[in-house]
């Protein structure tokens, strides 16, 4: 009884770890992508040094960073697909259950670091002069940052996922 407490609270302490490398693998993915196409899709005034845009980068990645990887912590993603399988009965490993799964997390994940992205640059960054209207950048932003989110989510959390989960030695 008491081997197998132990086996639970290592298999617990692992599933721990594995949680938190997919969570800070997602947070570097989503941030590097949602900031690079938020830095690509911005209008600069001609006389914007190169510099102010690798600037705005890295501060919009740090920001999505922390808010990514707090989701990442926080949430409980494999229930959160667990439920959503028996809910509408889906196979694992098979492509819809992908896809209803990373629509999923691109939903937790997106409009929370695409609206705070969006308001930092706007009211931290982009000067007086130039502030086009509030809501149709940020509609846009939202409806552009959902797409490339999803593209990357679904690209790369299976290649994150082999890359964490613990080597399993062949089965005779």
């Amino acid at each position: 009884m008491e081997q197998q407490n132990n086996r639970s609270v290592e298999t617990e302490a692992q599933m721990r770890k594995i949680g938190f490398k997919v969570a800070l693998f997602m947070a570097i993915l989503m941030s590097f992508g949602l900031s690079l196409t938020g830095t690509l899709m911005a209008e600069r005034p001609p006389e914007t040094p190169v510099i102010a845009s690798v600037i705005g980068f890295l501060e919009c990645f740090a920001l999505s960073f922390a808010i990514s990887f707090t989701i990442g912590i926080l949430v409980p993603i494999p229930k959160v697909n667990a439920a959503l399988a028996r809910k509408f009965h889906l196979q694992p490993h098979t492509p819809k259950a992908h896809f209803v799964e990373s629509l999923a997390s691109n939903l937790i994940y997106t409009p929370l670091i695409t609206t705070a992205m969006v308001c930092f640059v706007y009211f931290t960054m982009i000067p007086e002069g130039h502030k086009p209207p509030f809501l149709p950048m940020f509609l846009f932003s939202q409806v552009v940052c959902l797409v490339v989110a999803q593209v990357l989510i679904m690209v790369f959390v299976p290649i994150i996922i082999k890359l964490v989960l613990p080597k399993m030695p062949p089965q005779q």
